[in-house]
């Protein structure tokens, strides 16, 4: 999927049409997200940054969403033939992944 169809995707899905794996259930008493601030991202598409490809190429993706200035939301989702998906989610510190990629 390009970058455009994914946006595509997202404006056209649903709010029923997204689930969630156990797995996010049970990262998100580690991490401070919750389903509730996902689905709000899933649905601002003008938040939506970047998407790349899981390590098969198949349906998993990795879609990069703006926060703010100084954090970014990472979601690891499955694209079902009705739906989406989300195995896991976390925040990451734009600042210190930058500092990564040197």
């Amino acid at each position: 999927m390009e970058l455009k169809e994914v946006r595509t995707f997202l404006e056209a899905l649903n709010q029923d049409e997204i689930i969630f794996d156990p797995h996010f259930y049970k990262r998100t008493s580690e991490r401070p997200i919750n389903e509730g601030m996902i689905r709000k991202y899933l649905a601002s598409i003008d938040k939506f940054e970047k998407a790349e490809y899981g390590k098969d190429k198949g349906n998993r993706l990795k879609l990069w969403f703006r926060m703010s200035r100084k954090y970014s939301l990472v979601m690891i989702v499955d694209v079902l033939p009705k739906g989406l998906k989300v195995i896991s989610a976390w925040n990451t510190n734009i600042k210190w992944q930058g500092k990564l990629k040197r």
